[in-house]
């Protein structure tokens, strides 16, 4: 059996592939492929049990480009003569349902990890007909798919009530974690403490964080905001906010704005960080104060959940699923500054408080959002498990994995070889 994972970058490759290329990587019967650019992630990749095949997507609406992304995932599947196919965010959703079906691969999984900003209520005709063309984009990948996995009730919902895809074709379940990647133990004292001085961070400062795009539907005012509101009452907190820059996006927060935050607030923009487990290691406190379609499990919340730290969350479907309000944390109405601010300092002052909700989202996200489980039933729900353990126990003598990293690249524009 020939598995292909897709996603759009290596750091998806990483999030959403390397829990099924674990779990598969024993099987002899089974290879495991992983389609999706490379950028910083190349080593983390190449480690994966996976074949790697480098495609380039255009991130952003591009006719042309789009169309070359579908012809070169059309091409790659049948060379490969791909099996099975688990596309995760939109364009490989889309493209890749396609071109698998196309492609004549036997079952196709789309995995719907949020609407994002197509999806955004917005009245200005541009955004309209980006939402209608992706609708109806997602309702021919939805007609080539077997299956439709969501880990958002309300997006299951918004596809099925819009006729975008019929209900016997989904299922739903939570995001997840991976728990040996994400724990207290992943990180070394030693880091942390170079992280310190690194900020400039005295023994006393404590530090909020916040991980998110650099986009306002995401909570970027309100973080902000919360930081000036708190400069006189918690002058040794410093807000930190890990966003890379924006570029293409109509919701892009104006670099601009973010240093003029800086220098009003005890607020600090850090950029992009290839790892953040140190980030959170440090951190007090996490929030996500997000209005952004979600999918639901935030992972900026669950990482530093993994890690025993307390999380504030928008109290919105797309984002306070993995929040229980006074027990790892607070959900507060969303665009609410002064909200924010004030769970931020109930937490931030009270050590015993901060405590019991961190071990309490260590002790949730263990029981809910292992992405081990959550593997293992998507593996099922689509019949590889089944598969996969009839093989081994036709040939109980076989053993190891029999996937090798490697690398491959697929040149821009159809009609190329690799």
């Amino acid at each position: 059996m020939r598995i292909a994972i897709v996603t759009p970058d290596d750091l998806s490759t990483l999030t959403f592939c390397k829990p099924f290329a674990l779990r598969l990587a024993g099987h002899p019967s089974v290879t495991v492929y992983s389609f999706s650019s490379v950028d910083l992630y190349r080593a983390e990749i190449t480690a994966l049990p996976t074949i790697h095949v480098e495609i380039p997507m255009a991130r952003f609406l591009s006719l042309a480009e789009d169309w070359s992304y579908f012809w070169r995932l059309r091409r790659i599947f049948a060379e490969n003569r791909i099996d099975v196919a688990i596309l995760f965010t939109t364009k490989p959703n889309i493209y890749g349902a396609l071109a698998a079906r196309a492609a004549g691969v036997k079952t196709v999984a789309i995995a719907v990890r949020g609407l994002g900003s197509a999806f955004l209520a917005d009245s200005r005709p541009k955004a309209r007909l980006l939402k209608a063309i992706t609708t109806t984009l997602y309702r021919a990948a939805c007609t080539a798919a077997n299956w439709v996995w969501f880990t958002n009730r309300n997006d299951r919902e918004y596809f099925i009530s819009r006729k975008i895809v019929p209900q016997p074709k989904t299922f739903l379940t939570s995001n997840a974690v991976n728990l040996t990647d994400f724990s207290v133990e992943s990180v070394a004292p030693k880091a942390v403490a170079a992280l310190r001085q690194e900020l400039a961070m005295a023994e006393d400062d404590r530090a909020v964080i916040m991980v998110a795009r650099l986009i306002w539907p995401k909570g970027i005012r309100e973080f902000a905001e919360a930081a000036r509101l708190l400069r006189e009452r918690l002058p040794n907190l410093t807000f930190l906010l890990v966003a890379p820059e924006e570029k293409g996006s109509p919701n892009s927060v104006p670099p601009d704005y973010v240093r003029e935050m800086e220098r009003v607030a005890n607020f600090r923009w850090l950029g992009f960080r290839k790892d953040v487990r140190e980030l959170y290691a440090l951190a007090g406190l996490a929030v996500l104060p997000s209005y952004y379609k979600e999918g639901g499990y935030p992972r900026a919340l669950l990482e530093p959940m993994a890690l025993g730290k307390p999380v504030i969350a928008a109290d919105t479907e797309d984002c306070r699923a993995p929040v229980e309000d006074g027990v790892n944390g607070y959900v507060i109405p969303p665009k609410d500054a002064a909200a924010l601010a004030d769970r931020i300092a109930r937490i931030m002052e009270d050590d015993e408080l901060r405590k019991s909700f961190g071990q309490q989202s260590l002790a949730i996200v263990r029981a809910r959002f292992d992405d081990r489980v959550v593997a293992e039933e998507v593996l099922e729900r689509l019949g590889i498990r089944g598969a996969v353990d009839a093989a081994a126990a036709e040939d109980p003598t076989a053993s190891g994995p029999t996937v090798h990293a490697a690398n491959a690249a697929y040149p821009m524009g159809p009609g190329h070889r690799p």
